[in-house]
């Protein structure tokens, strides 16, 4: 399957919620499936290049993706829309985030755990008040970093934008991925290179730095998913610090932590059916 049949296979749909602000969604209702799982996308916001992820998911399980709408102009705002979206589908999901994805699935069960059954995290970091000084640290320098790109981009040309994205995608882990895998890695990318605006990555970058106005998350705010939380955490993903990676763990209530997926920090994307098999076991032992 390539992205231009599936989105003729599984076409969006929008939910125009109470404030007249449109939501565009893609939902697959499998009628055999007994849990339903929504993909959250990292920083670049894209839900398209899930789309591997989504119909090999849809066989199993009924799924949901979307962007992040530029209307929703923070974390809290996009999580009460989804929020409202899940109430509208009469759904309560699995949340699946990647990087950011991860961090937008903390926000969302904290601030509205009706709707969530349970979390599954792909390398991310955590908005604990118990971080380490170090962990505290290693965020700040990342949103820095990223207040500096937003600044260069209202001045880099949009071809400069992409191309400098792309490399930093394909320099990740390209030495260690098999042919096929380099092939999933091409097509994701020219997605990106397809779908990308300016506008919209000033707009994640703006969710990315908003996140340090949630950090002091505690375990009281992941209570209800005792057991429900599957952390899986490559060895060589880099861009999270060890420390992180604990504060993460320490924060959730006993959590199956998942180390020995290779891959880099996009390992989620790049290695799917490893982590395909490893999603689905772990959702279906908990329906």
């Amino acid at each position: 399957m390539n992205i231009a049949e599936f989105r003729q296979i599984y076409p969006t749909d929008t939910l125009v919620l109470p404030g007249g602000k449109s939501f565009p969604y893609r939902y697959y209702k499998n009628p055999q499936a007994k849990a339903t799982i929504a993909l959250l996308t990292g920083g670049l916001g894209l839900s398209d290049l899930f789309y591997l992820h989504f119909d090999r998911l849809a066989k199993e399980f009924s799924v949901l993706t979307f962007d992040y709408p530029i209307c929703f102009a923070d974390n809290k705002a996009l999580a009460q829309a989804v929020a409202e979206l899940l109430h509208h589908l009469g759904e309560k999901v699995w949340l699946v985030g990647q990087s950011l994805g991860g961090v937008v699935a903390q926000i969302i069960a904290a601030r509205h755990p009706e709707v969530v059954a349970g979390l599954v995290l792909s390398n991310t970091c955590s908005l604990s008040q118990d971080m380490s000084p170090s962990a505290h640290a290693h965020l700040m320098n990342m949103i820095k970093s990223q207040e500096k790109f937003k600044k260069l981009l209202s001045i880099l040309p949009l071809s400069t934008v992409k191309q400098s994205i792309r490399r930093m995608v394909t320099d990740q882990k390209k030495s260690g991925l098999t042919p096929q895998e380099q092939v999933v890695m091409e097509e994701l990318c020219g997605i990106m290179m397809e779908l990308l605006t300016k506008e919209y990555e000033r707009h994640m970058i703006d969710l990315l730095i908003d996140t340090q106005n949630h950090l002091g998350m505690t375990k009281e705010n992941f209570a209800p998913w005792d057991n429900r939380v599957l952390l899986m955490l490559s060895e060589d993903d880099t861009t999270f610090t060890q420390d992180c990676k604990d504060a993460l763990i320490a924060v959730m209530p006993n959590p199956t932590v998942v180390t020995n997926l290779t891959g880099g920090h996009l390992a989620l994307l790049f290695r799917l059916e490893e982590h395909i098999q490893c999603i689905a076991a772990y959702v279906s032992a908990r329906v």
